[in-house]
C-alpha cells in the first residue's frame, strides 16, 4: 500500500470532528495517509491509522504566506523522506511550486499529483482586499504554470478547473472527481419548504466578490412579492460587507434580508430543507460544494454560468442556470421560478436524484485509487 503524503495549506480544527476522521478512513483503505497543513498549534498525531502533521497557522497574511514557503520548500522533502513517501499529493497549484522546486532540486523520485480545487489565480484577489492585486497574479501564474508542467498526474473537480490546468501547458489526462463530502445528513433531512408563507431563497458561502451574493440582493429588489433571504457565511473583506449592507439597505425587502456570518451543520442542513430555492452567484467557482449539499436536500438550485457549478446542472431538469454576473437574467430566473414553483420542486427532487447516484463516497475512494495506480 502507497505511503501518500498530501500536502494543503488548509486549516484544521483540532480535535479533528467525525466528518474528517470518516475521510481518513476511506483514504486509509487505499493508502496510508499522511496529512500535512496548519491548525490553531503545532501538533504531530494520529488519527486511526492516519498520520497528521500539523503546523500552527500564522494570523499574519503576509507572515504565513512566508512560513508556507518555508514549510513547503523545506520541511515538506523532509518530511518525504523521514517517512519514505511514495507520493505526494499537493492540494493547490501556486503553494506547490515551493514543495516541487524543491523536490525537482533534490532529484527526489516521489510521484507527485496536482490537484485543482478552484480558480487559483483570480480567487485571491476576488476574496481579499489587497493593494497590489496584479503583482500576486502575475506571481500566481508563474508558480501554477511550473507546478501543472512538473506535475506526474492531475486531479481536478470540474470542467472549470480542467480548463485552467490546460490554459497553463497541461497536455495529459484528468481524474475527476469532487471534494469530499458525505451526504448521509443532507439527504435525510426532512423537507420543511412546503410549509413557507414567503419564498425563501438562502445563499451559503464567503461574502466576497467572488461569491458575489450582493447581485442577489439586487435581482431581488427588482421583484415584487413576498421574499425573504438569508445570506450565511463569513465575512472577511469588510469594504464589500459595506457595499452589501448598502444594497440590503436600499432593497424592498430589506426586513427580510438576514446576514448570518456562521450556523452549526445541522442548523445550516435545517435552512437547506426549508428554502425554495439556493442561489450561488459566484464570478468564479471549482465546482460549488454548497451546491451539491443543497440538491442532497431537493432544494432547487440556480448557479451561474462558466464555472464548476454547472457540471452539476442540466438546466431546467437537475437545476437551473443563469448568465454569469447578468443582473437582468438572474431577475428573470427568480422570477421564473417563484412563479413556476410546482416545476422547481420537481426539479429539486431531480437534483437530489441526481447527487445520490454521483456523489458517494466510494466514488471518492475510487477517484483516489484510480490517481494512486496511474502514478504508482
Amino acid at each position: 500500500m502507497n505511503k501518500v503524503l498530501f500536502v494543503a495549506p488548509t486549516k484544521y480544527k483540532y480535535p479533528i470532528n467525525e466528518d474528517l476522521k470518516s475521510k481518513f478512513v476511506i483514504l486509509s483503505e487505499i493508502c496510508k495517509p499522511f496529512i500535512f497543513a496548519f491548525s490553531d498549534k503545532k501538533k504531530t498525531t494520529t488519527v486511526g491509522n492516519t498520520n497528521l502533521i500539523l503546523n500552527k497557522k500564522l494570523n499574519n497574511r503576509l507572515l504565513n504566506y512566508l512560513k508556507i514557503i518555508y514549510l513547503f520548500a523545506f520541511i515538506v522533502p523532509k518530511k518525504i523522506k523521514q517517512y519514505q513517501i511514495d507520493i505526494v499529493c499537493l492540494q493547490d497549484p501556486v503553494t506547490s511550486y515551493f514543495a516541487i522546486k524543491s523536490l525537482k532540486f533534490r532529484n527526489s523520485k516521489v510521484k507527485i499529483i496536482l490537484e485543482s480545487h478552484g480558480d487559483f489565480i483570480e480567487t485571491i484577489a476576488l476574496e481579499k482586499k489587497l493593494l497590489v492585486p496584479s503583482i500576486y497574479k502575475i506571481l500566481f501564474k508563474l508558480f501554477s504554470s511550473y507546478s501543472v508542467k512538473n506535475a506526474d498526474q492531475i486531479r481536478s473537480i470540474s470542467s472549470f478547473t480542467e480548463e485552467q490546468v490546460k490554459a497553463y501547458g497541461y497536455q495529459g489526462n484528468f481524474v475527476r472527481f469532487p471534494a469530499w463530502i458525505n451526504l448521509d445528513k443532507f439527504l435525510n433531512a426532512k423537507v420543511t419548504r412546503d410549509s413557507n408563507n414567503d419564498f425563501k431563497i438562502i445563499f451559503v458561502g464567503s461574502v466576497t466578490d467572488r461569491k458575489n451574493p450582493e447581485l442577489i440582493v439586487k435581482a431581488i429588489s427588482a421583484i415584487d412579492g413576498e421574499i425573504s433571504l438569508e445570506i450565511i457565511g463569513p465575512t472577511p473583506n469588510k469594504s464589500y460587507l459595506n457595499k452589501l449592507k448598502e444594497s440590503i439597505h436600499n432593497s424592498q425587502h430589506k426586513e427580510n434580508i438576514l446576514l448570518t456570518p456562521f450556523t452549526a451543520l445541522d442548523e445550516l442542513i435545517k435552512k437547506y430543507s426549508n428554502a425554495n430555492l439556493f442561489i450561488l452567484a459566484s464570478k468564479s467557482e471549482g465546482l460549488g460544494r454548497v451546491v451539491i449539499e443543497a440538491q442532497a436536500t431537493a432544494c432547487p438550485v440556480l448557479v451561474s454560468s462558466n464555472t464548476g457549478a454547472v457540471d452539476l446542472i442540466i438546466d431546467n431538469e437537475t437545476g437551473y442556470i443563469f448568465e454569469n454576473d447578468n443582473l437582468n437574467d438572474l431577475k428573470d430566473k427568480i422570477k421564473n421560478i417563484i412563479d413556476n414553483q410546482l416545476y422547481s420542486v420537481q426539479v429539486g427532487v431531480n437534483g437530489k436524484s441526481f447527487v445520490t447516484q454521483n456523489h458517494t463516497i466510494e466514488n471518492f475512494k475510487f477517484g483516489y485509487k484510480k490517481l494512486f495506480d496511474l502514478v504508482s
